[in-house]
């Protein structure tokens, strides 16, 4: 059995899948991650529960694995494949970023858990665009061509610099600048972000703010219930777009942009209103070649956890098989 997890700022969720066929999660769980000390505590309850020992565990983590190490900086969690493997007592332990994860699942994905937000026409070998706002921003990329497998691969592209694009988002800049020095997009497309962006209006028209948390922001701005609350969205969907754009034309995503992360399917209604579209087009000269990369909202409930499942599955069943021969 494969213990497969997504090790996530805010949540956790774990649960076994079988080694072979139907890649379905049993006995799930969700936890507050800030609940724990450190992450293999958190596991170690998970298991004491379920009373299942895995031959295999496999982690998509909120932050990037370099050299098998990891600094989760938003929990305070540093932790490696070789202290997890020796604190548990398990041989065979993956770790790899969240996005990462999430690309690798959406080439799994049935029809079923994906609703077009833009239509396309996608190249069947074409990369893949992967981008969730969440807690934080994550971006990720799958190449398909020349490969028999899928290559997911991580980045960091949720910190790169946030480029205003008129003269109350420079205001917005300046606003956050003050307060967290650098920049980047993740400030802005992430839901912090909205939480800055409605205080920032608040701060700009001179009125206290009705909500504190983008749990509330959110709601109002989609029903119309509060003006800021929905300029709010307007700002978050126009810099969520024009960053999808950037990361399609980055990995001339041609196979599609996949929108994943928990704020988008809250919000989707928001998406007919076209701002996303519109800002994810906005690209000049290329504003043609992104018009037939279809975009798509991802529904599944746990894409990472699924991803990570994909992942050792793929290495487990490549060892046995090298292991045969």
């Amino acid at each position: 059995m494969i213990l497969a997890g997504d090790v996530g700022g805010t949540k956790t969720l774990l649960a076994f899948f079988k080694e072979e066929g139907p890649a379905r999660a049993l006995k799930l769980r969700r936890f507050a991650t800030k609940d724990f000390k450190s992450l293999s505590s958190l596991i170690k309850a998970y298991l004491s529960e379920v009373k299942i020992v895995p031959k295999t565990i496999s982690l998509a983590v909120a932050g990037p694995v370099v050299r098998g190490q990891v600094n989760m900086v938003n929990v305070g969690w540093r932790f490696s494949v070789s202290s997890l493997a020796k604190s548990l007592g398990i041989k065979q332990v993956f770790l790899l970023n969240d996005l990462e994860a999430t690309a690798l699942a959406v080439f799994f994905l049935k029809n079923r858990y994906l609703r077009t937000i833009k239509p396309g026409k996608p190249d069947p070998m074409g990369n893949i665009a992967v981008i969730a706002a969440g807690t934080g921003l994550g971006e990720a990329l799958l190449i398909r061509k020349h490969a028999s497998f899928p290559i997911p691969v991580a980045t960091e592209g949720g910190h790169v610099d946030f480029a205003p694009w008129d003269e109350l988002t420079w205001e917005l800049y300046q606003f956050l600048a003050k307060k967290f020095g650098h920049v980047s997009i993740e400030r802005v497309a992430s839901g912090p972000g909205i939480e800055q962006i409605y205080r920032f209006l608040c701060e700009k028209e001179g009125v206290s703010p009705r909500f504190n948390k983008a749990s509330e922001i959110g709601p109002a701005g989609l029903s119309g219930e509060d003006l800021l609350s929905e300029k709010t969205l307007e700002i978050f969907f126009k810099a969520y777009g024009r960053e999808a754009g950037n990361l399609a034309l980055k990995c001339l995503a041609t196979g599609g942009v996949f929108v994943a992360g928990g704020i988008a399917p809250k919000l989707e209604p928001f998406f007919e209103r076209g701002l996303f579209q519109e800002a994810f087009l906005d690209k000049g000269r290329l504003k043609e070649t992104l018009s037939n990369i279809p975009i798509y909202l991802v529904t599944h409930p746990y894409p990472a956890l699924l991803g990570a499942a994909k992942f050792a599955r793929r290495f487990t069943a490549k060892k046995q098989h090298t292991t045969k021969k």
